[in-house]
């Protein structure tokens, strides 16, 4: 006789996750910390990685001209206000630094390379420095075509006691003298406007930095994300899923 399959199995025959009341995985604190880390690591990691690609934009559209202020509404100010090609490259190495923080927190190795050489490469490439202009060396002159120089004759100077009254009264009047004075002095050339130049590549010292302060923005984040990642790894739990299994396959 076929045995009825609407028959209530006894304990023993049921699963064991159905046989003690529950259909959630065992609890682990252990499973439980690495999973935490493991969500906090990943949501923090792809937020710094679309951040830095979207800071990379910015800059490019900056570089081009974009939010670009004209030099006549600036006025006086203009020289206190950095070009918008400095401005840029503020924004790339804000990039840059976006990226080692999110390779930092991601935990695929190879994934956070590709992001890093993804955003590292400078805005202008490798552009040379700007060469400044020598000066035109001078035309020798023959000592030989040279006019002969003549000197005066030293004459002895006989005392007037009338030449100092004469000498005040030729003496123009203190005005005059001052205006005199103020136009004979060189005025002094107003500063060249010429085109803003591109800033150079960040050097060793400054890619140094812009790696610490990744490291440190990408750990600092993750202690910030841990709570979000103890929720989701407990609302993933409460859903039926093995903690142990979070992140074993990475």
């Amino acid at each position: 006789m076929a045995d009825n399959p609407l028959r209530k199995k006894t304990g023993k025959e049921r699963p064991k996750i159905w046989a003690s009341g529950g259909q959630r995985p065992p609890f682990k604190l252990r499973a439980l910390g690495r999973a935490s880390l493991y969500l906090s690591r990943e949501g923090v990691a792809g937020v710094h990685a679309w951040l830095a690609r979207k800071a990379r934009r910015v800059a490019i559209n900056v570089k081009n001209g974009a939010g670009r202020i004209p030099a006549e509404k600036l006025g006086r100010a203009e020289r206190f206000v950095p070009s918008h090609l400095r401005v840029a490259g503020w924004i790339k190495n804000l990039a840059a630094t976006l990226s080692h923080a999110s390779a930092t927190a991601d935990e695929d190795v190879t994934r956070g390379n590709a992001l890093v050489a993804e955003v590292a490469p400078h805005l202008w490439g490798d552009h040379p420095a700007p060469a400044t202009p020598e000066p035109p060396s001078p035309i020798p002159h023959d000592p030989v075509d040279a006019p002969p120089i003549i000197l005066a004759e030293p004459s002895a100077q006989e005392d007037d006691p009338l030449a100092a009254i004469r000498d005040e009264m030729a003496a123009p009047a203190p005005s005059a003298t001052g205006a005199a004075v103020r136009s004979a002095r060189p005025q002094r050339a107003p500063a060249s406007t010429g085109p803003a130049l591109p800033p150079a590549p960040p050097g060793p010292v400054a890619e140094g930095a812009i790696q610490v302060m990744g490291y440190l923005i990408g750990w600092a984040s993750i202690l910030v994300a841990l709570p979000y990642g103890l929720g989701r790894a407990l609302w993933l739990w409460a859903s039926g899923r093995d903690l142990k299994t979070i992140g074993a396959g990475d």
